[in-house]
């Protein structure tokens, strides 16, 4: 019985790759970004502090193109639907949870631009691309800013908990295809053995 479910599972339609990449990209970026300042906090040297920081910067930017990119494949393309049976409450559940992630996943790189505008420091996207400013200098506002993107950032560790464990309830207790369709292919299995 095991064996006929795993081979079920491998058999199922995997969401497109760039689909995939994107959501996997996203969550890399953010443990690291998280971990970044985590270990900034630990530090007294000025050099490590502000690379951490500038680390910290540039994957939210990233993140911020990337949720954008997911957004648009979603508006256009949606997603291959691997629970139809749930019911109409948890299948609401599944949309309100995965509309709070792509709104923290857009506001807090926006926040953290406009605290870092706040600070009146001027921000590139990887050293190449200016960014214009999104507010004007503001110290007292800057501190405000820095409070609520701390905020942010637990409600989006908050909705990332709920949103794993909600695909762990459906690999093992449902037992049906969403993880599975999200999971990268193992390359020694990208071609179909005849």
């Amino acid at each position: 019985m095991k064996a006929k479910s795993r081979m079920t599972l491998s058999a199922v339609p995997r969401h497109p790759a760039v689909t995939v990449a994107l959501h996997w990209g996203t969550a890399a970026a953010l443990a690291v970004s998280v971990s970044a300042m985590f270990v900034r906090d630990a530090l007294e040297d000025r050099f490590w502090r502000q690379l951490l920081l500038e680390v910290h910067r540039q994957l939210g930017l990233l993140v911020l193109i990337a949720v954008g990119v997911r957004i648009a494949l979603r508006l256009t393309g949606g997603l291959a639907n691997h629970a139809s049976d749930m019911t109409r409450l948890l299948r609401w559940a599944a949309h309100a949870g995965h509309a709070a992630l792509y709104a923290l996943l857009v506001a807090l790189p926006l926040e953290g631009w406009a605290l870092t505008s706040a600070h009146g420091i001027s921000l590139s996207l990887l050293g190449l691309v200016h960014l214009p400013a999104l507010l004007g200098a503001d110290s007292e506002l800057a501190d405000t800013l820095a409070d609520y993107h701390v905020l942010a950032a637990w409600c989006l560790l908050g909705f990332v908990s709920v949103h794993a464990g909600a695909a762990m309830w459906h690999h093992y207790v449902r037992r049906d295809a969403v993880l599975a369709a999200m999971l990268p292919r193992p390359p020694w299995r990208s071609h179909p053995q005849h």
